[in-house]
This record gives C-alpha cells, structure tokens and sequence, in this order.
C-alpha cells in the first residue's frame, strides 16, 4: 500500500518567547530565599545578614544537593572551581554593565529658588583722581575711632577698627585708595588705608588685590598679607611692596577676580590689636596668618595668633547663594547723582582736622571705584 500523505516526524518546536520563560523560571527556583538583613549603622538601609550560615550551607558551593541554590556571593565560590563566576554577585555585576542608562539617570532639576530683588536704589560713582567721600564729625570734632582712650593711645590702634563697604570695580588695572585715614605708608606717617592695587602676573592675567596698612604708635607697619608655600610672609613692620616682584605680589593677599566687571564685593577689613603677630615658624603657612592655627598647630576658627590686619572677601553672587537666592542679571541702573555732575569749590572743601596738606589724601593717576554707600 503506497500512502501518499507524507509529513515530518518533527517535535513541536518552542519559540524564543518559550526560552526566555523557561530561563526565568528556572531562575526563579534556583536563586533561593532571600536572607534577612538587620540595619547595623541606622542610616535605614540593612547591610547585615541575619541568617548568613543557614543561606551559605543551602548554596550549591557548600554541598552539591538536589535541592541546593545558586552561589549568593563570589567569596562563598572560592573553594568550589566549578562555581566561580557563577553566583548571584558576579551576575549582578555583569548586569550593571547593561543598564548604565538607568543606573545613571541625568535628572533636569528645575530651579524654584526666588530671585533676588535690588533693595538699594542705587550707589555712589567714584571714578576721577582724588574723589572722595570726606568723613567729620559734626563740630569739627574728633570722630570715634581718632579719639583717645583712657589708655592715652588713639581708638583706632588700642580698640581696633572694622571696615565695611560694598565695591564694584569698572575696568581691569584701576588702583587707588577705598577708605583712607592720614597717611601710613610715610616712614614717619600715621594712621591706615584700605587700598586696591593691581598688577599682572607671569601669565600676562591681571590680578587685583586688597590691602589694609596700619601704621602704629612706634613706627611698626602692618598690613594683611600672609605666606604662601614658595613665598614667606615678612614680619615685624617688613613690607612687602617693593620686596616681591610684581609677576607674584597677588600671591600675598586677598584677591578680586578682574573678569565679571558686573559683579559687586563686600570688603570686610579689621584692625585687631590683641593678635599676637609672631611666628617665625610659621612664614610659610597662610593659614596661620589668617588667624586659623593655634600654639598646638591646629586648624581653629579663631586662634589669636597671625596678622593683626585681615581683608576678607565675597561677591555678592556668592552671599546671594548661600542665602538662597536665584543670582539673575548683576547690573544696576543707578537712580542717584553721579558725582562728576557734583561741582567741587576747592576753597570750600571741607578738610578733617587730622590731616594736613600734604597728607590728605593720595591717590593713582585713575581711580575707577563704584562705592555702594546705601546697600
């Protein structure tokens, strides 16, 4: 009998959808319970396995039994050859090299932080040599700080002092003087100038610097600049300009960044006479002079060793920052006055009484310095 129907003794085949659920099947009763884990530290994460003997001794790496699990971690697998790189542990990690997109997710955070709004009107335009603001007391009289104290010693040297301003700068390589009180840096001068000076380094950059000179009763100059690791700070009246070449001057004192001429500076400039200004151990160290390390050589807020005079800096994106703020567009429209629209009669000047004319002010060839008077 010929039969003509004719078919393929062919099993029934699984498709790949079949494989992959088989795969996880079998994953499924071979990955084993999951250990408990207790939270050891309190940082509300378990990092401690409970049961860790009763899940090694169920692992195929233990005892080959018919019932055992998948190895859980690559150190359970060393003494079993056949079981090394086959544990839960290197599966995980062979996993982390797949899913980079997910474990590394770019979130685009949007930023609800309030905008900052001017509370100033506006602010005072220094720009031409020798404008000033000039300071008296009503009367003629003695202001505060030039008062002498029950010690027989001026306010500003026995007391101290602390200068405050808010300060733009409109070009690159202006200089000049922000607050001056008689003349310190003559030999034979007295009293302290907060100043801004400028030079460029050896890359060709332009640097500005602040600087506060006390001169005290003695002849003794101080001033605010410290020691760096190449360069050593100079003590006991020493000074420093004319000492250091121009290309590392900045290297000694505070800095303002000479790119952004939008943005403003608080300059906060003290005077502390009770600092004990020593440390000739210490000329390299600038955290020392800045009144940051103590007798023991230790990192403290306050120690009361170092310089006597220190300039401190911050921008106001910086302080708006750490406020909180959203820092938009740095520009001001000032509302005020200008001060070149201020005529000036020499004869009607007024003069403080601690000053002569030889001594009352110095200043650059250019001063372009905004001074906010009213922030």
């Amino acid at each position: 009998v010929l039969d003509t129907n004719i078919f393929e003794l062919l099993p029934t085949q699984t498709t790949r959808q079949d494989q992959i659920d088989n795969f996880f099947i079998e994953f499924d009763n071979l990955i084993g319970p999951k250990p408990g884990f207790t939270d050891a530290d309190n940082d509300g994460i378990g990092e401690q396995v409970q049961n860790y003997e009763q899940d090694e001794q169920s692992r195929i790496s233990y005892e080959n039994q018919p019932s055992a699990y998948i190895t859980r971690l690559d150190s359970q697998s060393e003494n079993s050859s056949v079981n090394q790189g086959k544990t839960i542990e290197s599966m995980r990690n062979k996993l982390n090299t797949y899913l980079g997109d997910v474990d590394n997710i770019i979130e685009t955070l949007e930023d609800d932080r309030p905008e900052y709004q001017n509370i100033s009107d506006g602010f005072l335009k220094i720009r031409k040599p020798n404008q000033a603001i000039i300071i008296r007391a009503p009367g003629n009289n003695l202001l505060e700080f030039q008062k002498i104290n029950s010690n027989g010693i001026p306010s500003y040297l026995d007391d101290g002092f602390t200068i405050t301003m808010w300060v733009r700068f409109v070009s690159k390589t202006s200089e000049g003087t922000l607050f001056n009180f008689g003349n310190p840096l003559k030999e034979n001068g007295i009293g302290f100038r907060l100043e801004t000076r400028t030079n460029i380094d050896g890359a060709g950059n332009y640097k500005r610097w602040i600087r506060l000179a006390v001169r005290e009763e003695g002849g003794t100059l101080r001033d605010n600049h410290w020691g760096t690791e190449n360069r050593a700070r100079l003590i006991e009246g020493n000074n420093p300009i004319g000492f250091y070449s121009d290309a590392v001057i900045h290297q000694l004192y505070p800095n303002i960044s000479t790119e952004d001429l939008n943005e403003w500076y608080f300059i906060c400039a003290t005077y502390n006479p009770s600092v004990v200004e020593e440390g000739d151990d210490q000329v390299f160290n600038k955290q020392y002079w800045l009144n940051h390390v103590d007798e023991n050589n230790e990192i403290v807020a306050y120690s009361g060793l170092g310089a006597k005079c220190k300039v401190e800096i911050i921008s106001r994106s910086e302080l708006l920052r750490a406020r909180g703020f959203k820092i938009g567009d740095l520009a001001v429209t000032p509302t005020n006055v200008d001060v070149d629209d201020v005529p000036i009669i020499e004869e009607d000047r007024p003069r403080p009484p601690a000053f002569d004319s030889e001594t009352e002010y110095e200043e650059s060839e250019e001063t372009d310095i905004d001074i906010d008077v009213g922030y």
